[in-house]
């Protein structure tokens, strides 16, 4: 059975592709990826998925035959995923809602709980269980929670893809019951929590495109001028993107300016300021904007995604380029030939995937075969896969249309002097 669009829309149906899935992560471990040479910092960071019933009185949590801790991980998937309301409801994930932090290079960006690993822990996956349960409060060692697996590790770089910044290390859990303690949010890291369906993940309904500032990969040490000026010029990158819809969100209270403060101006000036703004300005509360998933959140949810639904995963996808037209014009002429054949090579890994899907996945129980394990691993981490080496090619055309632009101002500009000197002759 292929999936489709229909299919991905479909609770009943991406419920029971997801038992598949997380069989498939489970039985594919990734191999442990070491640091590179002059980079120590590792990290890691947790998938939660939990299944959100149509009526929640029918969420009960049978300990018998679910308990992790005295089922095998292949009684628990089939028991857990046996009854109605899992095989009715829909898979949700968990996101966080970063808090604003000055210097922090993801300040108040969606991500999965996680942090960076400390000498006390001891490996990568004590890590997320650690950090998750600090953001959020959620304890993933518990009965409840069935460990699935790892994603591939990859490596973040800063400057252009050039300079390695850490290992990153994404886990996956189930969360086998629903009526878990409120979540318990760490002021200094988490801004909100925001359980969000897979079929919105998957929905072209919510695909977006998110502006983000570039004077940070150009401008090392900060000089406010030299930022103005690359802003100037370059403009802001754009990056695919998809718009949240959460069926449930949890905010930190604690945080300063959660409650506003009284906005009446206390002298003239402040009032014709304040009327001003009302009037002209937009409102800039950060709890007003859309919640938008993009960058390396989404590359990770999307090595899932392409699992349960390759095609539709496969349209959150888009290059980054950048704002001025004259820019994105010699992007996309001058990295063609590198993105068609990167497109080719992913087809390539999703006809194998296809094959794991409709061959080797039973249309009934969705799940997989033994003799079909393996292949999935060939189509794991597609963004990292689709970036490698982007960046190189991305710098050249960026340079191109600085020369044109330069080369085409300078030809103008000598055309206006010899107008200006003709008319005085």
């Amino acid at each position: 059975m292929e999936p489709d669009d229909a299919g991905s829309r479909d609770p009943e149906s991406l419920s029971l592709r997801l038992k598949g899935v997380l069989q498939e992560i489970h039985h594919e471990q990734w191999p442990h990826l070491p640091n590179p040479a002059g980079c120590k910092k590792r990290a890691s960071v947790s998938l939660v998925i939990r299944i959100r019933p149509a009526f929640t009185q029918e969420a009960v949590f049978d300990k018998d035959r679910c308990s992790s801790s005295t089922q095998t991980f292949q009684a628990c998937l089939e028991n857990f995923f046996s009854q109605s309301w899992v095989q009715h409801g829909d898979p949700e994930v968990l996101l966080i809602k970063r808090a604003a932090r000055a210097g922090d290079r993801w300040t108040s960006h969606i991500a999965l709980p996680g942090g960076k690993m400390e000498p006390d822990d001891a490996d990568d996956r004590a890590t997320s269980v650690r950090e998750t349960m600090e953001e959020t409060g959620l304890e993933l060692n518990t009965e409840h929670c069935l460990y699935i697996g790892n994603l591939p590790e990859r490596v973040i770089k800063v400057m252009w893809g050039e300079t390695p910044l850490m290992v990153l290390c994404p886990f996956v859990y189930l969360v086998m019951r629903l009526d878990l303690p409120p979540l318990a949010l760490q002021p200094s890291e988490i801004h909100s929590t925001h359980w969000v369906p897979l079929r919105a993940l998957l929905s072209p309904s919510l695909r977006r495109t998110v502006r983000s500032d570039v004077t940070e990969r150009f401008n090392r040490h900060n000089v406010p001028v030299l930022s103005m000026l690359i802003r100037a010029i370059a403009g802001q990158m754009m990056f695919g993107a998809v718009k949240l819809k959460p069926t449930e969100s949890l905010y930190c209270s604690s945080l300063p300016g959660y409650i506003p403060e009284s906005n009446t101006p206390d002298s003239l000036s402040g009032t014709i300021s304040h009327m001003f703004s009302s009037a002209f300005l937009a409102d800039d509360d950060p709890d007003e904007q859309p919640l938008l998933l993009w960058g390396l959140t989404l590359g990770i949810i999307a090595d899932v995604l392409q699992l349960i639904d390759a095609k539709a995963a496969s349209k959150l996808w888009a290059w980054p380029t950048f704002t001025p037209w004259d820019i994105r014009l010699s992007v996309w002429l001058l990295t063609y030939r590198f993105r068609s054949q990167k497109l080719r090579e992913l087809i390539t890994r999703g006809e194998k995937l296809n094959d794991v899907q409709t061959g080797g996945m039973d249309s009934t129980t969705f799940t997989t075969s033994p003799t079909q394990r393996g292949k999935t691993t060939e189509a794991g981490a597609a963004a990292l896969q689709l970036l490698d080496g982007y960046f190189e090619p991305l710098r050249r055309a960026v340079i191109v249309a600085l020369v044109l632009r330069l080369a085409v101002g300078g030809s103008f500009a000598a055309y206006l002097l010899r107008r200006h000197r003709t008319s005085r002759l």
